[in-house]
């Protein structure tokens, strides 16, 4: 294997890659469980007895010991060859460690949201790798694994691509490339609906989008979904959006069917809209704070 071509994926069912293709190790079960296991905690030692507990619990110690020697040694024997991946072990640790010139997609994930979220913010590269690794880490996460630290470590990465996609949909929207905003948008209420922010988010980006009449219906669609599942009803400020966006419209229905209004009213009613678009452009912190202000 030529160095440099071997990338470990958390995300799918494979765990190595060489080539982007998937390289298959020939294990199984509790033994694919465990390399999972050093893979997420890799360069980090781990106390065996810590490690036998979380896997073989339902066994006597000796039985545990055992079984994770024999899991060891199995994953030593099908690790890739002169790839950067190393197994230490002592009498009572273990450590995993992984070059840095291998890519792990949990780690190239995390540290590009982390460094976005940074005073620099987010560029165009930056913005192209976010879109690159969400793509990635659209198949399950951990897939088939099970146990208590499995539970933790998904929900920690859902946060994670929750976040990330929420900095690539303000990116786009801020690009004004509304469609490709929209796109993520609903990724992200695909992993969770109930998410009001991004429900707000997308109705200002449909209005941007020239798309008026789909932000009505994006917020009948999440209050019906509050009523039926929660029996609760959205946000005043997402009410005061919709109230918003609803009056507009009927106000532009009225101008175009009646055709009475002068040309400085027409006129005044176009300002009036190029005032909206600009105050929808701003921040979402700015959007909740000017709303608040005019309820009072």
């Amino acid at each position: 294997m030529k160095q440099g071509s071997l990338s470990i994926c958390l995300f799918g069912s494979h765990v190595f890659r060489c080539d982007g293709k998937p390289y298959e190790l020939g294990i199984r079960g509790t033994t694919l469980d465990l390399l999972r296991f050093l893979v997420v905690h890799a360069g980090r030692e781990l106390r065996r007895e810590c490690i036998a507990d979380q896997f073989w619990r339902n066994s006597s110690e000796c039985r545990q010991r055992s079984a994770l020697n024999s899991a060891i040694w199995r994953i030593g024997k099908k690790l890739p060859r002169n790839s950067g991946i190393k197994l230490h072990m002592t009498g009572a640790t273990i450590c995993f460690e992984i070059d840095a010139h291998i890519p792990v997609d949990i780690v190239v994930l995390s540290n590009l949201v982390h460094s976005i979220n940074g005073p620099e913010g987010m560029t165009s590269e930056w913005a192209d790798q976010l879109a690159n690794a969400l793509q990635s880490s659209d198949i399950p996460f951990l897939d088939g694994t099970a146990g208590d630290w499995v539970l933790s470590e998904k929900e920690r990465m859902f946060n994670v691509r929750l976040r990330g996609l929420t900095m690539l949909m303000h990116w786009y929207g801020d690009c004004r490339c509304y469609e490709d905003a929209l796109e993520v948008g609903r990724r992200l209420l695909i992993a969770d609906p109930f998410r009001e922010t991004v429900q707000i988010d997308m109705m200002w980006l449909y209005v941007l989008n020239g798309q008026r009449a789909q932000a009505l219906k994006q917020f009948h669609k999440f209050a019906d979904l509050l009523a039926k599942e929660l029996d609760i009803e959205p946000m005043t400020e997402t009410r005061a959006l919709y109230d918003h966006i609803r009056c507009d419209l009927n106000c532009g229905q009225v101008t175009a069917i009646s055709g009475a209004q002068s040309e400085e009213k027409i006129s005044s009613q176009r300002e009036k809209l190029d005032i909206m678009l600009v105050a929808i452009e701003q921040s979402r912190r700015e959007l909740y704070q000017t709303l608040r202000t005019q309820l009072g």
